[in-house]
């Protein structure tokens, strides 16, 4: 390595070992593995679970219905964790998504498997939205960006690891000791952020005097116009993810070679996560910075993506391309979370964190849906991905433009 290369590493390190100078850090970075590592294995868990009982198509059905529930209520779980913090919101919610899932191992029809999976996805604690909220909180306007961007690296890697993890315990041992593994991580996450950060996990508004409520219908967060645009933006950006996915697996499927489906969206992972461990952790000092950040990181994404594209013309080429294709996601993702968090209304941090899940939620889906529909001709549903991606740069663009 060359002495020059030697100081670019130690600069993109030090935002981090800034970071973790901090005890409360270094804890709720280990609550965050805790959180995310469950979010990898559920998929697979369920689908494990209720092969048991049912058909393919309900097990397919059974993980939909837990998604959809998930994003339906994410706001209200995050509005619930800023009035009463995060904790005992957590906690509470919790408690019920393990009876729920414990009873997905005693269900044995479809209706009431699905039944129980959307009870569990309603239930799902809100621990996704509240850790970036927590980070938001406690990190500091110099090492906020570095924690989105620790967040992301750490997203990407739950979800290399933790199908496999679930597989492997399903399949080795038995599925019910997956979904125990990971409602244990949960309960771990939650008391872990309960140590880390004590005073932040509760409600920081709770002892604020009731003022009687304004006649609105929208949602505080929703009352930004920046972060309604900024919404449009993540809901495409979640969708090209997705639909490279669902091409990278259909295309592998159609050279026969369906095994190399889980090394090529892991390169795209791998990418992720060096984008934003290298990249993602510099701080924007303004808004109109986050705003020139975001952009730029969205036509890296859609350039990268490109390549992906042109690479599936020659199917050798993919295994250089993926990482290529990742490499400007993780730090557009740890961008997105932070300027979510710098539209926050106050006291509304986590319910503002919790829509931008439930609308990349919402735009995974039609990602998906939209690649599946293509997927006959491989190259051009990574086309499909790459132009949601531009399209979400072009978001991100006038969105800079009317703030401006």
């Amino acid at each position: 390595m060359s002495a020059a290369q030697e100081v670019q590493l130690a600069g993109a390190a030090a935002p981090y070992r800034g970071l973790f100078a901090e005890p409360w850090a270094r804890w709720l970075a280990l609550a965050d593995v805790c959180a995310r590592l469950p979010q990898g294995m559920v998929g697979i868990t369920l689908l494990l679970v209720t092969a048991r009982h049912a058909s393919m198509t309900v097990a397919g059905l059974v993980v939909a219905g837990y998604t959809l529930a998930q994003a339906a209520t994410g706001p209200l779980r995050g509005r619930l964790a800023d009035r009463r913090g995060l904790v005992p919101a957590a906690a509470l919610c919790t408690l019920g998504y393990a009876l729920t899932l414990l009873a997905l191992l005693a269900a044995a029809s479809a209706g009431l498997l699905i039944a129980t999976a959307v009870a569990a996805g309603l239930l799902n604690p809100p621990l996704s939205p509240g850790m970036r909220n927590l980070w938001s909180q406690n990190a500091g306007d110099l090492l906020k960006q570095t924690a989105f961007a620790l967040d992301a690296a750490v997203f990407d890697l739950a979800y290399i690891t933790g199908p496999v993890l679930a597989s492997g315990l399903a399949t080795g041992l038995s599925p019910a000791v997956a979904l125990f593994v990971m409602l244990v991580l949960t309960g771990t996450a939650v008391i872990t952020i309960a140590a880390a950060a004590p005073g932040s996990a509760r409600s920081r508004h709770a002892d604020l005097p009731v003022r009687p409520a304004a006649p609105r219908r929208m949602p505080a967060p929703l009352r930004s116009r920046v972060f309604r645009k900024l919404l449009v933006t993540a809901a495409l950006t979640n969708a090209a993810l997705s639909a490279t996915e669902v091409a990278l697996t259909a295309y592998a499927r159609h050279h026969h070679a369906l095994w190399a489906s889980g090394p090529l969206l892991a390169g795209v992972s791998v990418g992720s996560i060096l984008g934003s461990l290298l990249l993602g952790a510099r701080a924007p000092k303004s808004s109109q910075g986050h705003d020139r950040r975001l952009v730029r990181l969205l036509t890296g994404y859609a350039c990268g993506l490109a390549i992906l594209t042109a690479a599936g013309l020659f199917a050798p080429l993919l295994a250089v391309a993926a990482p290529l294709a990742g490499l400007c996601l993780g730090p557009t993702l740890a961008t997105l979370f932070g300027a979510a968090a710098a539209t926050a209304p106050r006291g509304s941090g986590t319910e503002t964190q919790a829509w931008v899940n439930s609308i990349m939620n919402g735009g995974a889906a039609a990602g998906a849906a939209f690649a599946a529909f293509a997927a006959a001709r491989p190259v051009l549903a990574l086309g499909l991905a790459s132009a949601m991606a531009a399209l979400a740069t072009l978001s991100a663009a006038h969105g800079r433009q009317r703030r401006g």
